[in-house]
């Protein structure tokens, strides 16, 4: 320590040693106040521009999927719903035809070797409490499908919702669509951490956060008789390392690419809900080569 640092240490001991133990105390507490103001402006900021993002695209056309898959085939014709939010209706997807839904309606019609019918009834921006609405809608437009697949979580992080709430709405759409004799295959939060339009602290409060919601709905998905896929937790590596390739143009929702990398994990689960063999979502690898060259084909056919 230089000499002036010397002096300036000494100075500021003879200051605190004469100061009230409260008052310094006080000091402290003002500093960490100051220093979490400035984190709450930086975090309520970012969340401002992410919600900003959301409304713009929101505006915008969005590329959802619904029809018949698989007409080739014949059979009974599968009925598949998508239901949750704009993963679900396929935002940030070039076209409808590489969205999830449709990529896994294609799938799923070449593995059972029947027409799939595709209804959607997601609607972007949607949280867990909105699941109840969006089953009200399906009732009114067609018969319990097959299989039903929710993909929903990003907007309760995002909006900073009860993970208890969330996973409670989540777990009564499930029940319903089970008992009512639907199939139900759940994608379980993404990780929000990964969206490169959040900079830290909120980026890894995000991450945290995603992942204790992901771990409820797995819980109640579960026990409601459903089936559940991490989404998160397998996917979200792969978004970090290539944001560029699995982000869509406004940095927030995922592209063609991180679609069709979602679908690839979910299409195992959806096809074994029919019979198909039963996969570990974690390692994809396991997966037969029926399943793969399934998903390939339906992601060739959407280009």
């Amino acid at each position: 320590m230089s000499g002036s640092s010397a002096k300036e240490f000494n100075r500021l001991g003879d200051i605190l040693s004469g100061m009230h133990p409260a008052a310094i105390a006080a000091g402290i507490a003002g500093a960490f106040a100051a220093a979490a103001a400035v984190l709450v402006a930086v975090g309520g900021l970012e969340i401002y521009r992410a919600e900003r993002a959301l409304r713009i695209d929101s505006e915008q056309p969005e590329p959802r999927a619904s029809g018949r898959f698989g007409e080739e085939f014949t059979g009974a014709p599968i009925t598949m719903a998508m239901i949750g939010d704009s993963l679900a209706v396929g935002v940030g997807a070039d076209k409808p035809s590489q969205t999830v839904g449709a990529l896994l309606a294609c799938g799923l019609a070449t593995l059972a070797e029947r027409p799939v019918d595709l209804v959607n009834v997601a609607v972007t921006g949607s949280i867990s409490t909105d699941l109840d609405l969006q089953l009200q809608v399906l009732d009114s437009i067609t018969e319990p499908p097959d299989v039903a697949v929710i993909v929903i979580g990003g907007n309760d992080v995002m909006q900073r919702e009860s993970i208890p709430i969330a996973a409670r709405h989540l777990y009564s759409a499930v029940v319903k669509l089970h008992r009512a004799g639907s199939r139900v295959v759940v994608a379980t939060c993404p990780d929000m951490g990964t969206v490169p339009t959040l900079i830290q602290p909120l980026r890894y409060l995000a991450h945290r956060a995603s992942r204790a919601l992901a771990r409820a709905q797995m819980v109640v998905v579960l026990r409601a008789g459903g089936s559940a896929v991490p989404l998160g937790i397998v996917l979200g590596p792969i978004f970090v390392r290539q944001p560029q390739l699995m982000f869509g143009a406004d940095h927030f929702h995922p592209s063609s690419a991180g679609y069709a990398r979602a679908a690839s994990l979910l299409l195992p689960t959806v096809w074994s809900t029919f019979g198909g063999p039963r996969y570990s979502p974690a390692t994809p690898e396991m997966v037969d080569r029926k399943v793969t060259e399934a998903a390939a084909d339906a992601i060739a056919q959407s280009l």
